[in-house]
């Protein structure tokens, strides 16, 4: 399992550890790779390289305050796009295709859409301080307490308010049979 730090925490004097990150991530990188399919061992190795030059070069430019594992599956994900676009000439478009489709079930992501639109429509309706604790804690991955902080509440209220709303939440949500 992968850990869910902050990139910051991957600095020691102000340049990146690579030893502990590849440490962390290694198994993470290969998995993305992996779920993509039909990539030879060769090029999975040279993807994972890839990853962490491009982390290298641009270490002075990273956002300490954002997690690394988003960051690290997007710049997977380029390269190999860029990777399969190289071996284009190895693939039909029509391959290409079937492997983004095979890879991504778009009519789940159009119905997740749908739901979230509609959690967000309908959360609005709450009221301001249901939303904003809303979105902050599921939308901007705030903590509670960083929440409670910004909004000078305390902690219990903004925990209460959560649950308050999710439970609102999943009643308009069996209502409006979702």
């Amino acid at each position: 399992m992968i850990k869910e730090e902050l990139i910051g925490a991957y600095f020691d004097k102000e340049k990146l550890n690579f030893e502990k990150l590849l440490e962390d991530y290694q198994s993470y990188i290969t998995a993305i790779i992996r779920n993509f399919g039909t990539i030879k061992a060769e090029d999975e190795e040279e993807i994972i390289s890839d990853v962490f030059l491009v982390l290298w070069k641009n270490s002075e430019k990273l956002n300490k305050n954002l997690k690394f594992s988003p960051y690290i599956a997007g710049i997977t994900r380029r390269i190999i796009f860029k990777k399969y676009k190289e071996l284009s000439n190895e693939f039909s478009i029509e391959d290409y295709d079937k492997i983004l489709v095979s890879r991504f079930n778009v009519d789940k992501i159009i119905e997740e859409k749908e739901v979230n639109n509609w959690i967000m429509e309908n959360v609005k309706k709450l009221g301001e301080k249901e939303y904003l604790i809303f979105t902050k804690f599921y939308y901007e991955d705030k903590k509670v307490k960083t929440i409670a902080k910004e909004m000078n509440l305390s902690l219990s209220n903004v925990k209460t308010t959560l649950h308050r709303t999710r439970e609102r939440i999943k009643r308009l949500l069996n209502l409006g049979g979702f």
